[in-house]
């Protein structure tokens, strides 16, 4: 690539430490310059932001257009272009990537009706499947157990388990099987969750769910290794946060507390009345509900007297049919008066014996939404905020959007589809400030990379195939890029998403983008994972002739002009539009071999259509892999 597009992973390498004096480049005037693609996502405080209706980069010349000033946009509706540029906004934002077919759909309608059309979609999901299938026969048989889990060895038994294909989520293994089912079944989830995002209808139901789940996580591992069938109860907490995504804040807050899977992950099952464990106590105030910043409404003992509300409730057994019972138990319950600060008006809970110590759970969560409410709603928007919009909250934002909807969740109930709402049909979600400037979370970036360039990941070749193809996807993002679906680093979720002044340059560091340029090169060379049968490769021709074809108000473009070609794939890759030198330099090294006429590839390309034998087909190919590998490994393909 040349100097122009080189610049462009200044961004990374000045991310990464890299001075360009470690580097050996041919720099030019322009390069020369400070990056603002750095300086914009790297600052170590939260200062003004700037933004422009194109990517902030300096022109051929040097010069630099985009406006500096405050964002003071708000939450009135959007009444402004409704263009490509903002469907593919709402769409990465919203879902996973962007397919041609998507966007088509969104611009028929107008901005409302659009964001509305995200918002419909069913509880379940529909394809692959409505739920994870038990893929691993052949290393750990669903179906038999050897031991007891403690050495002791007895002939093989029926556990209760599942076949190979079978749906295993509300069917418990009795006894005490070998490790292996409860890992497979724990995988199964991870793996299918790749083939949801993928696959499923367009919609907002996936990122909600991802949304409560780095909020309020749990460990999947931790879980497989701390009690029997921690598959089935892992899979119920996924159901709820997906069936509940768009709904009561309250109820769901108070369902989770009662979950298995956070019984066991934060330790209330674990509660006695004598030494009440104050671990899921402390996260509900400090992360799931009021946070610490900007200031912490709530102090140790309310900790303390927030755990002896909520010990007694657990799970009597693990090793039951499904579903598992949460109840109560009295003799696990602290007896004494549970008194809280001036934050929750100084407020006793008065000891209840025996059963009718189950009611202090309601009396405390009713407590803590009435005293704290305008604390809480604050709390959770910002979160929503942070996860769907941008990670820089100035007085501006607070002001104009974070306090609204936060009045507006309140006035609601608790309940967040009208808030959720309000914010993707706002002005400020659309506005040019909000653009790009997003690093893609791992999970973003591999299924978004997926959808968009229609990259086939289906495989007919058997189950336990396409939950490889799956897997691979899992264990890439999770063990090379730092993010997989189950595996939060802490109870805090991923530190893009909380922790300042770097937020989302969290994704980001010296081996990560590397391992991202590798993940783009093997798709545009074709990468089949282990044992799956299936090559997973970007068809660019396929990629580029849809674009040829009119469906509803996308008109027919021709792609015999390598300047029509290159805007469309931008429209559809990037966040942003880059600049006419970059888009002119990179034709020429790419589509024109270094000529200055555009006859060149139209040549080409109009040969293939007339001709599409195995040479004409090879020298396109050529040419467009060229053009991918060149627009792909920018910095601006990392940004939504």
């Amino acid at each position: 690539m040349g100097d122009q597009l080189l610049q462009r992973k200044d961004f990374f390498k000045k991310m990464m430490g890299i001075k360009k004096s470690d580097v050996v480049e041919n720099v030019d005037a322009v390069n020369e310059q400070t990056d603002p693609l750095f300086e914009k996502y790297s600052r170590k405080n939260l200062g003004i932001r700037q933004y422009s209706t194109q990517m902030g980069v300096p022109n051929i010349d040097g010069s630099f257009a985009a406006r500096v000033g405050t964002v003071n946009s708000g939450l009135a509706p959007y009444t402004g272009a409704w263009t490509i540029w903002e469907a593919t906004q709402l769409l990465r934002r919203a879902s996973f990537g962007v397919k041609k077919t998507d966007v088509t759909a969104l611009l028929a309608l107008t901005p409302s009706a659009a964001v509305d059309a995200m918002f419909n979609f069913t509880a379940t999901p529909i394809s692959p499947t409505p739920t994870p299938l038990y893929y691993n026969t052949v290393n750990y048989p669903d179906t038999l157990g050897t031991g007891d889990g403690d050495g002791t060895i007895y002939n093989p038994y029926v556990t209760g388990g599942v076949p190979q294909g079978a749906d295993w989520t509300t069917t418990n293994i009795i006894g005490y099987p070998p490790f292996g089912p409860h890992f497979s079944r724990r995988t199964s989830l991870e793996f299918w969750q790749w083939g949801v995002c993928i696959n499923d209808a367009t919609s907002i139901r996936e990122k909600m769910q991802q949304f409560w789940y780095h909020f309020i996580p749990i460990g999947f591992e931790s879980l497989e290794n701390s009690e029997q069938n921690c598959g089935t109860f892992i899979s119920d907490y996924m159901k709820l946060l997906r069936t509940n995504c768009l709904g009561n804040f309250k109820t769901l807050i108070k369902a989770i507390a009662k979950t298995p899977a956070m019984l066991v992950y934060l330790s209330n099952q674990y509660s006695t009345a004598a030494a009440p464990n104050e671990n899921f106590a402390r996260e509900l105030m400090e992360l799931f509900t009021m946070g610490k910043v900007p200031t912490q409404n709530y102090t140790e003992p309310d900790i303390i007297a927030a755990s002896k509300v909520l010990s007694g409730w657990r799970v009597p057994s693990f090793i039951g049919t499904y579903p598992f019972a949460p109840g109560f138990n009295s003799s696990r319950h602290n007896q004494t008066n549970k008194t809280f600060s001036s934050f929750f008006g100084n407020t006793v809970i008065n000891n209840q014996v025996g059963a009718a110590g189950a009611n202090e759970f309601d009396i405390f969560f009713n407590m803590l939404f009435t005293q704290q409410a305008t604390a809480i709603a604050k709390y959770i928007c910002r979160r929503l905020y942070r996860f769907f919009v941008y990670y820089d909250i100035d007085s501006n934002v607070e002001t104009n959007v974070i306090v609204p909807l936060a009045a507006l969740l309140v006035s609601n109930n608790w309940e967040m589809e009208p808030v959720v709402k309000t914010l993707f049909k706002s002005e400020h979600f659309f506005d040019a400030a909000n653009k790009g400037v997003m690093i893609k979370s791992p999970i973003d970036f591999i299924a978004g990379m997926v959808r968009s360039l229609n990259i086939n990941s289906n495989t007919s070749a058997g189950l336990d195939k396409q939950y490889f193809v799956w897997r691979f996807l899992q264990e890439f993002s999770n063990d090379s890029l730092g993010q997989g679906f189950g595996n939060p680093p802490n109870v805090a979720g991923w530190k893009a998403y909380y922790q300042e002044p770097t937020y989302y340059q969290n994704w980001i560091n010296s081996e990560s983008i590397q391992k991202r340029a590798t993940l783009i090169t093997s798709l545009l060379n074709g990468y089949t994972p282990y044992e799956s049968g299936l090559n997973l490769k970007i068809d660019l021709i396929a990629f580029v002739k849809q674009f040829q074809s009119a469906v509803g108000v996308m008109p027919a473009v021709n792609m015999s002009d390598p300047n029509v070609l290159i805007n469309e794939v931008i429209k559809h890759l990037f966040a942003v539009d880059i600049p006419v030198a970059y888009k002119t330099q990179v034709k020429v090294q790419e589509l024109l071999a270094g000529q200055v006429t555009d006859a060149y590839w139209s040549n080409l390309w109009n040969t293939y259509i007339a001709n599409p034998n195995a040479t004409n087909t090879g020298y396109v190919n050529t040419k467009l892999k060229g053009l991918m590998t060149a627009l792909l490994q920018l910095a601006e393909f990392q940004l939504m």
